[in-house]
Parts: structure tokens; C-alpha cells; sequence
């Protein structure tokens, strides 16, 4: 509690890193061949613990204040080195960034990239280098089962992921929104064909945003706090990670060679001759030339450019792999409201006498 009154009364900005970095996924974390690869303690003295290794993915990490790490994947007896809780300022000593490319620092303006000019967070390694801790930055140490539970038997979890929901339910709207814009832009929204996909995408949006209100309704007291309905929260994982790239997909094919074939960049408007050519070559029923060429740079900065991919890889993968997702769905379903149902009908009736 003393450091999440520092970070509230402080106002910091706190990223996290709970994923491992693996040279081989298919070994557990202590039989990768680089014991050094993954973030753990090497050394523990009187005034703290010592951190060696790597962990991912820090997003916006290179504007942070301070760094929470811990492990989200279980761990098995004999990976106590690995299994601790722990925060420091990201200025600590031997704390190294490696972020990704950055989308915004490529962007060329906001009406050629109106989403990577602005809303790039950027994802990073963090390599902690004989990185020291004192002990009251620590909070798990060198124990598995708690590591575990810090996520499974609190709330954590919950909050994170019920966030995250509420974040693609809001990045589905946007995409929906898009999908109709550039049908009605291209003249297509009257097609039967057309109009189906649309209420398709519609549904699906729908069902998500009907399950986020299902879990609110649905959630339950935790001491002074309100927690999401646990099974429908872990439901909307499973069907919005299929739901998002599907939009993804489904924008891109009602945009068609539109979606590519913009002028390369805003000054194009400012050249008469080029000027004319836009005015000539990008009309639509319903749209100014100069209006149309602003929603499919929009479209492609959200679905095809680096920044769009990267939202379709973060979101088809936030909650884990597909087997992870459904998982969490088998394991915290009340699989007895729906069995005994079964039985009590099986119990109804026997053989004749």
C-alpha cells in the first residue's frame, strides 16, 4: 500500500513487464540455454536484491517514471530466482531500453498519419544490467506460489483485463465506424453484400459492448471495491481477440485498392498541377476529393501502415495465445449451472418398468 499511495500522491506515470524473453518457446523459462536471458535475481544483500536479465513488453516505457516487474506465467518449483515482484525508478542504474521503431518519429504529418503521429506508444526490452532494488521495492520474493497468486486469487487481473476490454470495445467502434465511412465514400453501402458484412461487423460489436455492460451488471463486492463478472470477462477475451482482426480484415477489403493508391503526402495539395490530378482521379458519390483522401489515410494508418499492424498484433495477443484466453474461459466458467441442468433431466426418467 506505501507504494501505491507514493505513485497516486506522486502522479507517476508506472509502466510494467510480466512477459519472458524466450530464444526457445517451446522449453519452460529455466531450461532456456541463456540462464542470463530472463530477468531474475542474482544476488540479495543486506539493502536490496540484484536483477539480471531481460523481460517485455514495456510500452511506453521511454516515457515513464517508474517500472513494475513481475512474471504473469506461472512458474514451477526450482524458478525461485525468477519469481519476484518488484519497482524502481526507470532512471535506476544498469536499467537499459530497447524500444521498437517509432511509428511517430516516421510519421510525416497528421493528415498523412492522423493515428502514428499522435498515439504511438511504443514497446521496449527491458534489460535490467546488475540492477539493485532496495527491500522495500520489493514485493515478491523468490516465491512461486505468490508470484501466482498476486494475479490469480486478487482482483489484478480483473482490472487489468477489464480495462483492456473497454479499450477494444472502443477500438471496435472506431473500426466500425470506418468500415461504413469508406462503404458510403466508395458507393457500396446499398450492396446487399456489402450491407451484410456491415451488420455482421455491427453485431459483433455489439455483442462485446453487451457483454462489458454484462460484466458491470453482473460484478460483485471485494472488501470497499467492485469487481467485473469474472466468467463474462474471460468470455470477451476469447471472442474479441477473434472479433478485432476480422474488422481489421473487413476494412481493409471494403476499402479495397483505395485503401493504397493516396498521393504520398499532404504537400501534394499545395502544387497546382498535382492538385488537379487529386481533384480528377479521387472522387466519390458522397465525398470531397480532399475528404475522401483524408478517411482512407486514416483507414490505412489504422489497419495497414506499421502503426495499424502493430494494433492488430498487440490485440490478438494482449490476453495471451488463443489456448491462454480459452483457458481462463474453461477454468472459470460455473460449469455446475449448466451440468445440472443436464442431470436434473437425466434424473427425471429411467428405464420402463
Amino acid at each position: 500500500m506505501d507504494y501505491f499511495n507514493y505513485a497516486r500522491d506522486n502522479d507517476l506515470f508506472v509502466t510494467y513487464v510480466i512477459a519472458n524473453p524466450r530464444a526457445d518457446h517451446s522449453k519452460d523459462v529455466s531450461q532456456q540455454e541463456d540462464e542470463t536471458l530472463i530477468a531474475a535475481i542474482c544476488d540479495e544483500e543486506s539493502v536490496g536484491i540484484t536483477i539480471n536479465g531481460a523481460k517485455m513488453l514495456g510500452t511506453s516505457a521511454v516515457i515513464a517514471d517508474e517500472l513494475l516487474v513481475t512474471t504473469g506465467a506461472p512458474l514451477k518449483p526450482g524458478e525461485e530466482m525468477y519469481a519476484f515482484s518488484a519497482a524502481m525508478p526507470m532512471a535506476t542504474k544498469g536499467l537499459k531500453i530497447l524500444p521498437r521503431k517509432s511509428y511517430e518519429a516516421s510519421a510525416v504529418s497528421q493528415f498523412d498519419n492522423p493515428l502514428s503521429s499522435h498515439l504511438d506508444e511504443n514497446d521496449a526490452i527491458i534489460l535490467f544490467d546488475n540492477v539493485k532494488v532496495p527491500w522495500d521495492r520489493v514485493f515478491v520474493h523468490k516465491n512461486t506460489e505468490i508470484c501466482r497468486a498476486q494475479f490469480a486469487e486478487t482482483p489484478a487481473h480483473m482490472y487489468q483485463n477489464y480495462q483492456a476490454q473497454i479499450r477494444m470495445m472502443v477500438k471496435m467502434r472506431f473500426l466500425l465506424g470506418l468500415a461504413r465511412k469508406i462503404a458510403e465514400t466508395n458507393g457500396i453501402v446499398s450492396i446487399p453484400e456489402v450491407a451484410g458484412t456491415l451488420g455482421y461487423l455491427a453485431a459483433n460489436t455489439a455483442m462485446v459492448e453487451g457483454m462489458i455492460k454484462g460484466m458491470e451488471a453482473g460484478g460483485v463486492s471485494y472488501g470497499p471495491y467492485f469487481v467485473p463478472d469474472r466468467r463474462l470477462l474471460y468470455a470477451t477475451q476469447v471472442l474479441s481477440q477473434q472479433f478485432y482482426p476480422q474488422l481489421v480484415h473487413h476494412v481493409r477489403d471494403l476499402g479495397g485498392a483505395s485503401m493504397i493508391m493516396m498521393p504520398p503526402s499532404v504537400a501534394d495539395f499545395g502544387n497546382p498541377e498535382t492538385a488537379s490530378f487529386i481533384h480528377r482521379t479521387q472522387r466519390s458519390p458522397v465525398a470531397e476529393p480532399k475528404d475522401k483522401v483524408k478517411l482512407f489515410k486514416l483507414a490505412w494508418d489504422a489497419v495497414g501502415s506499421e502503426f495499424g499492424s502493430r494494433q492488430a498484433q498487440y490485440e490478438m495477443f494482449y490476453s495471451g495465445g488463443p489456448f491462454v484466453t480459452r483457458g481462463r474461459s474453461f477454468q472459470n466458467y460455473d460449469w455446475s449451472t449448466v451440468t445440472d441442468m443436464v442431470d436434473g433431466l437425466l434424473e427425471s426418467y429411467d428405464l420402463p418398468d
